[in-house]
């Protein structure tokens, strides 16, 4: 009776071991699929964050090269009114050598 008894005890301890050791592979499963949700919930707020950067930079690239076009034109329209400056100072200084005379050429001075 007694060896019974110690297989009966030893079925037990057998039984319970099986039991706990299943229980807490099951809580291990279920702590690591918690713990993997976290990273996937901490890693899909990264990246919308980067493509809501990534979005506000387009948006800001686009704006400057808008801005580029519109100070090219405004260059072209200097150049355009520069050009027609020097075309107009030349017909002055031709104006002022023709009632001047030819002795008298225009002379830019500077530093008086």
């Amino acid at each position: 009776m007694t060896e019974y008894i110690s297989v009966a005890i030893a079925t037990l301890g057998f039984l319970a071991s099986v039991y706990y050791s299943n229980k807490n592979g099951k809580k291990q499963d279920l702590d690591e699929a918690v713990r993997r949700a976290k990273e996937s919930e901490r890693i899909a707020t990264k990246l919308d964050g980067i493509s809501t950067d990534v979005r506000e930079t387009g948006k800001s690239v686009e704006k400057l090269r808008e801005e580029i076009v519109q100070q090219g034109n405004r260059i072209t329209k200097v150049e355009e009114s520069a050009k027609s400056a020097h075309h107009r100072i030349d017909e002055i200084v031709k104006l002022h050598n023709r009632c001047c005379g030819a002795d008298q050429q225009y002379i830019e001075r500077r530093g008086e």
